[in-house]
């Protein structure tokens, strides 16, 4: 499932003309970071003006608005199964709910991408490795290791510093785990 960056407009224009007001926290983060043309993977969207888990009426008028199927991500909250342009892309609508949990700051630092001819919000690429480190699943993992072999290359520049900060700030009692994870993935923090 590959979509361009056309269609990656289109979406989050039709998000926000259907009221979901949002910030992409997933691996588009990354993808966006390396300038890539196509985008794979679902997008992952932290809405931030409504609660997409508990108002299933609205969740459910804003799928059929767009003409897509509506089901559940792997962590409980919405998924949208639309097409657009020709290409399926799968959206999931995500807040801090049951085990999902993206820390305000992180949220607040987000920060402006244009995308072709529209504004648009990410968290950064730093926050987004924290919560990578963070999540600490087997793919979490190795995408880390993926993400530091691209910065080793040369092909992305990673604020560590940012990174620390971040981790002491906000994940305190966490620290010296995901510092370790970070080690073993081959970031030098």
């Amino acid at each position: 499932m590959t979509y361009s960056r056309r269609v990656l407009r289109d979406v989050l224009v039709r998000l926000k003309e259907s009221g979901v007001d949002g910030v992409i926290i997933g691996s588009t983060v990354l993808m966006i970071y390396l300038n890539l043309d196509e985008f794979e993977d679902d997008l992952d969207i932290f809405v931030v003006n409504f609660s997409p888990y508990s108002n299933e009426d609205l969740v459910r008028s804003i799928a059929a608005r767009l003409g897509c199927e509506l089901s559940q991500s792997g962590w409980g909250t919405p998924a949208l199964y639309c097409m657009f342009n020709g290409d399926e892309v799968v959206v999931e609508l995500h807040e801090n709910v049951l085990d999902f949990y993206i820390p305000n700051e992180v949220i607040k630092s987000s920060r402006e991408f244009k995308l072709l001819d529209i504004k648009v919000r990410h968290i950064t690429l730093e926050d987004y490795i924290v919560l990578k480190a963070r999540a600490g699943r087997e793919h979490d993992l190795e995408d880390l290791n993926i993400i530091s072999d691209i910065v080793r290359k040369g092909d992305l520049k990673v604020n560590i510093n940012a990174i620390k900060d971040r981790i002491r700030w906000v994940f305190p009692d966490e620290e010296r785990l995901l510092l370790n994870r970070l080690r073993q993935a081959g970031f030098k923090v």
